[in-house]
């Protein structure tokens, strides 16, 4: 799931389902697979499939309360799902309960940036989640871009350069996915 290919999420949806099929208690194969489902409809753009992927990742947190994860990819499927208020509670949460975790600060940052359309606020966030992380590619990326959009060209362009350069080192990024 981590490779994030079409091929990696399919791949990772048949093992997941097959582990939920040996143990439908266990929390984890809720979780990634509900994680799995979200990247898939993130791709496709399928309501139909972030949808299953908010139904298992409630069963998670039904199962691990206090895994932020849990709330994380919970609070994210549900803004990506058009219930923004909800799942930015959720993402608050997930915060709450581990406010030093980058991976925490980026998923609150990007729901903010996504649902609400908080630049300011998001870039708050991923700043921190870098300053916790700062091989995070992906956070100085989405910074560079809440800082284009308040008109804050040269903090854009800082973060841009450090995501440049971290997937000029392979430290981040996708395979296949250049930034420009």
């Amino acid at each position: 799931v981590r490779a994030d290919s079409y091929e990696s999420l399919d791949r990772g949806i048949l093992f997941f389902e097959r582990a939920l099929a040996a143990d439908p208690g266990y929390a984890r194969a809720h979780l990634e697979l509900g994680v799995a489902y979200a990247q898939k409809a993130d791709h496709l753009v399928s309501t139909e499939l972030a949808e299953r992927a908010v139904v298992l990742l409630r069963k998670a947190l039904d199962l691990r309360p206090r895994l932020p994860r849990c709330w994380r990819e919970l609070g994210l499927a549900l803004v990506v799902t058009g219930k923004v208020d909800e799942g930015l509670q959720h993402l608050e949460r997930a915060l709450a309960l581990a406010p030093d975790d980058p991976l925490m600060l980026g998923g609150l940052a990007r729901g903010r940036f996504l649902g609400k359309g908080d630049f300011a606020g998001a870039a708050a966030l991923f700043e921190r989640a870098v300053e916790r992380n700062p091989q995070a590619g992906w956070y100085w990326l989405q910074l560079a871009h809440c800082a284009a959009l308040l008109r804050e060209f040269p903090r854009g362009e800082r973060a841009a350069r450090r995501a440049l350069a971290l997937q000029e080192s392979s430290i981040s990024g996708q395979q296949g996915i250049r930034i420009v």
